[in-house]
Parts: structure tokens; sequence; C-alpha cells
């Protein structure tokens, strides 16, 4: 039961003990595509983007700042933070029409270690991570939650590149 409380608290945090899926619950592990917000078991999603009003002024600028840029998102469909960043960032990307071939999502477990070697190979501690590119190399990151918003935040990383 100490575990368990220890664990709820720690959010999306690593964890030590691995915590088994709960009863009900259904948790996404791997490559997936965004149409597994569709599922019913996924309504939050449609709720938090359909009420997400992104600041107007990120938006004009991150439109200009959509190409070569791509993408990979590492989340848990189990983690909070995932739940509230995901709905916010499609509308985002929905709103600058940033094409989705360069979007990849990746969810992992709550050990973070499914898929194999997913933490390592992208250093990830805290979900979700946005990992953002730029003609293929890596020029910034949002973990667990932006320091402003997530549109801009997208901007400070992106404006280096475009200005």
């Amino acid at each position: 039961m100490i575990s368990l409380i220890a664990s709820t608290l720690g959010g999306c945090a690593t964890q030590k003990q691995v915590i088994s899926v709960k009863p009900n619950e259904h948790i996404e592990i791997g490559w997936t595509p965004r149409t597994v917000f569709q599922s019913p078991a996924y309504a939050w999603f449609d709720t938090s983007y359909s009420v997400y009003k992104p600041e107007q002024e990120h938006i004009e600028r991150l439109a200009k700042m959509k190409d070569s840029v791509d993408i990979l998102i590492i989340y848990g469909t189990w983690c909070s933070d995932s739940r509230r960043e995901l709905p916010h960032f499609f509308k985002i990307m929905d709103d600058i029409q940033f094409p989705a071939n360069r979007i990849s999502l990746i969810a992992v477990d709550r050990s973070k270690q499914i898929p194999p070697g997913i933490a390592k190979q992208h250093d990830i501690t805290l979900v979700p991570t946005f990992i953002i590119t730029y003609r293929g190399l890596e020029i910034g990151r949002i973990i667990e939650s932006p320091k402003t918003t997530l549109e801009g935040d997208l901007v400070t990383i992106l404006a280096p590149m475009f200005e």
C-alpha cells in the first residue's frame, strides 16, 4: 500500500517499483498513430483538445517555423502529464497545419522500459518528453510540462533556427 501511494505521488517520474496495469486500464505500448486517441478509452483527449486555446501570437510564429522540423514524443497513456500535454500539442499542430508525418509517437509502460531500450536510446526519465529536431539535429526538449506554455516553449526552441 505504501509503495502504491509513493508511486502515485511520484507523478510520471521514473519509479523504482513497476505497478502493473490497473483493472480496466488500457495502456498503449510502442509506436502509436494519433488515431489511437479516437478510442473511447481516451475520451480525455477530445475533452482537453476542444477546450484548449493556444496563444495566437505563438501560433502565427510557429506556422512560419515548421519547415524542416520533426517531433518525437515519448509518452504514457497512464500519465497525467501526458494526458494534459498531448491534446494541447495536437491542437497547436492542427492550428499551424504541421505535417502529420513529421510527428512520431512512442508510448511507454510505467517503468519506461518497454519498448526495450527506449529510455536509454532517447535519454528518457520523465514523460511526456517532446524531442524537437531541425534538419535531423536535436535542438530542444520539453520534458513533462512546459516552462511557460507548450506553444511558447516551442517558439523559444525553434526561434534561433528561423530568425
